[in-house]
């Protein structure tokens, strides 16, 4: 009997993304799904992660103490609770407008459960890559031949998704170096398929630190070369978007947020503003020209910092210079902690912090679930042989 409740949490904890992620993506090519009908995928992966980091705190032994991931993990539900308290039970604000503007803390306080807890094999999480780029591939070349579509899907928009892909990358490389180049390549063809600006700025950086990690006797000429890259990278976004930087929306976006943050007091630009504090009216009326779907869930025409897209604009609207610091501290502490080499994590996070700059970052999902594989992934021991012995050893 103990050895089958074994098998049972030994498959859950090794297999569970597998399967979601493989069958949503299946369905979503059958279907030729577009953003709005693979919804379903969305939802499966979050229902996934909770239920493997809440599983993992009941099913897993338990770790040394670490005061920084401590620290993370009440300071994420104090900070959760408190403003509960303010914005919902007091202010009347909507339960889903709290969640949505919350949600960043809400991943940190689930991924501090999965700290240090090596529950998926190397092996399993390489088989996934590799499915996931010929699923990936497969649906986008698919969207754009079949039905034209100027920014292909597989679960949700690509600018979220693609961060999986690097993520599952970055833990093939801590481990294996081989075909290293044919494989980032494969990723950068997809991206380019993708047709996703900023996928395209984060995919650079890492190629950048590959060529940088790759090539140690050459890092004088990666430097200088890493400038012109980006540069180039930078220069070609800005030179597809309109004829000028007043015309990009997200120059827009910020300007409007501007205009609701330049005000401040210090003490504002330290902790944002009060709890759920909505824009005003002529900031919501423009938003509403853009996009009317992101406003408050409880339908009274008010809306809140989802509007300004861009994660980092939001993040200091809502909880300041240090909340924001807090939330970059606590994904790369998480990180380190669970063994994820210093070099890999500031990486990973830098794509995280870039894709912030124009849509969810920390706040999405797909960042949640690229963390799970990076923390619990063990790169030490990635052969056949240990993966049973792994799963004995970390499973009660």
């Amino acid at each position: 009997m103990h050895n089958q409740v074994q098998s049972i949490k030994s498959f859950f904890f090794q297999h569970i993304f597998v399967i979601i992620m493989t069958v949503s993506g299946l369905i979503s090519i059958a279907l030729l799904m577009n953003k709005g009908q693979a919804k379903f995928a969305e939802y499966a992966l979050e229902a996934g992660f909770l239920s493997y980091s809440s599983l993992a705190l009941w099913w897993a032994k338990r770790n040394e103490f670490v005061l920084s991931i401590s620290f993370i993990r009440w300071g994420c539900l104090i900070y959760l609770g408190l403003s509960y308290i303010y914005a919902v039970d007091m202010k009347g604000a909507d339960l889903q407008d709290f969640l949505l503007i919350y949600k960043s803390f809400v991943y940190l306080f689930f991924l501090s459960l999965l700290a240090g807890k090596k529950l998926m094999t190397y092996e399993g999480t390489n088989k996934l890559l590799f499915i996931l780029l010929g699923l990936f591939f497969v649906k986008y070349v698919a969207m754009i031949a079949v039905k034209g579509e100027d920014r292909p899907i597989l679960y949700m928009e690509n600018n979220f998704e693609l961060m999986l892909l690097y993520a599952l990358f970055l833990v093939r490389y801590t481990v294996t170096k081989k075909n290293a180049l044919l494989v980032l390549g494969f990723v950068g063809l997809i991206t380019i398929l993708s047709l996703s600006r900023s996928s395209l700025l984060m995919y650079s950086v890492l190629v950048l630190y590959v060529f940088y990690n790759s090539y140690e006797k050459t890092r004088v000429f990666i430097i200088p070369a890493a400038i012109l890259l980006l540069g180039g990278v930078i220069l070609f976004i800005f030179s597809q978007r309109d004829s000028s930087i007043e015309d990009i929306d997200r120059f827009k976006f910020m300007m409007v947020w501007w205009s609701q943050v330049k005000d401040w007091n210090l003490f504002e630009w330290l902790f944002g503003a009060p709890r759920i504090t909505n824009l005003t009216e002529p900031a919501c009326r423009f938003f509403y020209h853009w996009y009317d779907t992101l406003f408050s869930r409880s339908g009274n025409g008010t809306c809140y910092s989802v509007v300004f897209h861009s994660f980092l604009l939001r993040a200091i609207f809502d909880h300041g210079i240090l909340g924001l610091v807090f939330i970059i501290f606590a994904a790369y502490k998480l990180l380190v902690v669970s063994g994820v080499r210093k070099g890999v994590a500031v990486v990973f996070v830098s794509i995280v912090i870039i894709n912030g700059l124009s849509v969810s970052s920390f706040n999405n999902l797909f960042y949640a679930v690229s963390t799970v594989f990076l923390m619990a992934t063990n790169t030490e021991f990635p052969g056949d042989e240990t993966e049973d012995t792994l799963i004995e050893e970390e499973v009660i």
